[in-house]
């Protein structure tokens, strides 16, 4: 016998079996600890009662055990441990890997937000933006300091794309993915640092600058002293040789070039304009950086 087929109003099939995307993460979103619990309830206590006393029963159970054997070396469903360097030890002139003080961390690769996410219809690109943050802050928290490279790594993208992700994040959050290179001061990603440099400079406090960047205070305080030592010498030294600049301070040269940019940009202008997307700040961080050759030359 062929089933009848029930159309919409549109003339389209309507979907009555309930064949529905967020049905596929269901059963994911059950692989937990208090799942397993019901079941040793049930299987070999013989427990069956109502499903609402099972399930308070089995989150009773969870709470108390996370309360009371807590171990800071177990990892929970769907972490992972990781070595990265430390957020205490910056790197300095021609410092490597070998050299930099390492700590474990332990980074929630999938937690049941990121479930509930996917069964929203949540891109699943946001959802990994979403993931990229939560790393990072947690090896933070943790004393650690994640790298693009590793993030890479872990959530099996490309490099490139975890630095898409991090401007992405950022236009849509307004928040800064707290990665290694941010956080030390180092490569190109230091773009960051005009951010806080031209918030400082168009007067806001730490705390200001905290709230709407994501970032430590000491290293915002940071951050603002080498811009002060870097204006110094230019101005006592009268020089914006970024190399002579960068040995001085034992900072890159890229960070010497960008911090120089900045001042000849307040210098020119008295007050550096407000900037608050990130594409603004990488054309003007380029265009100034630019202008510094000139006075080099």
């Amino acid at each position: 016998m062929n089933k009848k087929k029930i159309l919409g109003t549109n003339g389209r099939m309507i979907n009555n079996c309930k064949n529905d995307s967020r049905q596929h993460y269901v059963p994911g979103a059950k692989l937990t600890y208090a799942t397993m619990l019901k079941q040793m309830l049930k299987q070999e206590l013989g427990y069956q009662g109502k499903p609402k006393i099972l399930d308070l029963l089995a989150t009773e159970i969870e709470n108390i055990t996370k309360e009371c054997y807590v171990d800071k070396n177990d990892i929970g469903l769907g972490q992972i441990k990781v070595v990265v360097p430390s957020i205490h030890d910056k790197p300095s002139w021609s410092q490597n890997i070998e050299d930099t003080a390492l700590v474990t961390v332990t980074l929630t690769l999938h937690s049941s937000e990121d479930t509930e996410a996917l069964k929203a219809n949540k891109p699943s690109r946001l959802v990994t933006q979403d993931k990229l943050m939560r790393i990072a802050k947690e090896a933070i928290e943790q004393e650690g300091v994640l790298s693009s490279a590793v993030a890479a790594s872990l959530l099996n993208i490309k490099q490139t794309t975890v630095s898409k992700y991090v401007k992405e994040y950022f236009e849509r959050e307004g928040r800064i993915v707290p990665l290694r290179g941010f956080v030390h001061d180092m490569g190109k990603t230091t773009t960051h640092k005009r951010w806080i440099i031209e918030l400082y400079l168009n007067g806001y406090t730490t705390k200001q600058i905290q709230s709407r960047t994501d970032h430590k205070i000491v290293s915002i305080d940071r951050y603002i002293k080498r811009y002060k030592a870097v204006e110094n010498i230019i101005e006592e030294i009268k020089t914006v040789d970024s190399i002579k600049i960068s040995r001085l301070l034992d900072i890159s040269v890229h960070s010497a070039r960008e911090y120089t940019a900045i001042y000849l940009e307040y210098r020119d202008t008295a007050k550096i304009k407000r900037l608050d997307f990130f594409k603004d700040i990488e054309a003007i961080t380029q265009k100034t950086i630019n202008s510094v050759d000139k006075y080099e030359k």
